[in-house]
């Protein structure tokens, strides 16, 4: 990814964040407030928009949140509270699993973010669901499991094709899957993501 294609991929996404917000504005009764449903739309267009901001800021200026550890009490509450609203606009719920999750902490917020991107990427496929997403550590590292017969998106393929979507989203997912090194497989009903634990002299080291 160059500087052209950074560019032309933010004003690609901007242009359609613009088109939705004039697709609540139309479908709305201008003498009315909004019904719940056009809200909904309405606070996605706005969340989408922060989240566009940050991904263009990361990958123009390089600029990775601290990484930190958490509880996976923590952690999954943090990502289950993000995950409602992006599955009520998809309308397919999102079940996250302890498949054996808290034996380490989990790093954060980075790998929130990707978890909480790469599920909105899924959810079109899912629904109506819900979605299964697995969680578990364990010596291999930490993996999260997305039980989906969903194609593995363009961008996270290791040889990405032609017509492989250019868009921030895209451009994120991959960029930030190669700071947190995770490998990304797609078998047997489900995409697997796998980060490796840190190993100090041959130890485990998560503290």
């Amino acid at each position: 990814m160059d500087t052209e294609e950074l560019w032309r991929a933010a004003l690609h996404d901007f242009n359609n964040l613009m088109a939705g917000l004039q697709g609540v504005l139309d479908l709305s009764d201008p003498g009315l407030p909004l019904d719940s449903r056009n809200r909904l739309r309405l606070g996605s267009i706005l969340e989408d928009g922060k989240t566009l901001v940050a991904m263009a800021r990361a990958l123009a200026l390089s600029r990775i949140p601290d990484a930190g550890l958490a509880a996976w009490g923590e952690w999954e509450a943090g990502l289950r509270h993000r995950l409602v609203p992006v599955a009520d606009l998809f309308r397919c719920p999102v079940d996250l699993v302890d498949a054996g999750a808290a034996t380490y902490p989990w790093p954060a917020p980075l790998f929130q973010d990707w978890a909480l991107a790469f599920t909105r990427q899924l959810l079109p496929w899912a629904v109506p669901g819900p979605l299964r997403l697995e969680a578990e550590v364990g010596e291999n590292g930490w993996e999260l499991r997305w039980i989906t017969d969903a194609p593995l998106p363009s961008a996270l393929q290791l040889s990405p094709p032609a017509d492989a979507l250019r868009n921030l989203p895209s451009f994120w997912l991959r960029s930030m899957a190669d700071q947190l090194r995770l490998t990304v497989k797609a078998e047997g009903g489900a995409i697997r993501i796998r980060m490796p634990l840190p190993v100090v002299d041959g130890q485990i080291r998560v503290s």
